[in-house]
């Protein structure tokens, strides 16, 4: 059998939603192989296991993510607001996304009865704490920044970012973000965060967005 990348990745689409709609424990290689059309033999031929069909799929996820977060904070700015808005644009576009909401869910569904592979967090989650942290550091380094815990202030901005829509996602609660509502929650998280970690030394400080509601 001659493998192709087509097939690999109409198999790995096919494993995600089967995943999903069955759940990690209850769904079996033939029953991706009758959502391809391709064989339990083919479906083998490009993954040994249901294991390492999981594995790259949360491998693909986090390469993406990982790789889009780190150009935006390559792209370096003066100002540390823009900065921010950069990685909180091209994070939330990732996790945000429906191939990733589809993975955590099928993820969080399997914890707990599955052993999860501990590298998965270090491949994507890490990785993009750690390239966060880096340049936070930078900023407190250059003093645009209160000194303090970089890992820690990642976590936070990370956080703020997340908490409009994760547990949204997660239960499967209607549409996503509709136009423009990414933008101002990333607007939002940055302003709350600089309130915070801004130098003691700044008066002023970026207002926040007004209210939607106002």
């Amino acid at each position: 059998m001659k493998k192709t990348e087509a097939r690999r990745s109409a198999i790995l689409a096919a494993a995600a939603e089967v995943f999903h709609e069955s759940g990690y424990e209850r769904s079996a290689m033939s029953d991706i192989g009758t959502r391809t059309g391709f064989s339990k033999t083919t479906v083998y031929g490009y993954f040994p296991s249901k294991e390492a069909l999981l594995t790259a799929l949360v491998e693909e996820a986090t390469e993406r993510g990982v790789g889009a977060v780190q150009a935006a904070l390559a792209a370096h700015d003066a100002d540390i607001g823009v900065t921010l808005e950069r990685f909180a644009d091209a994070y939330l576009s990732f996790a945000l996304s429906a191939p990733v909401c589809t993975l955590r869910r099928v993820l969080v569904a399997a914890a707990g009865r599955i052993e999860l592979d501990p590298r998965w967090h270090d491949l994507g989650a890490a990785r993009i704490n750690a390239a966060l942290a880096a340049c936070l550091r930078a900023q407190m380094d250059a003093g645009s920044l209160q000194r303090g815990d970089a890992h820690r202030a990642a976590q936070q901005f990370k956080a703020l970012l997340e908490a409009p829509w994760f547990e949204r996602v997660l239960f499967d609660q209607g549409a996503g973000p509709g136009p423009g509502q990414v933008e101002q929650d990333a607007q939002f998280a940055v302003a709350t965060f600089l309130r915070a970690w801004a130098p003691a030394s700044q008066s002023g400080a970026r207002p926040l967005p007004p209210d939607d509601a106002s």
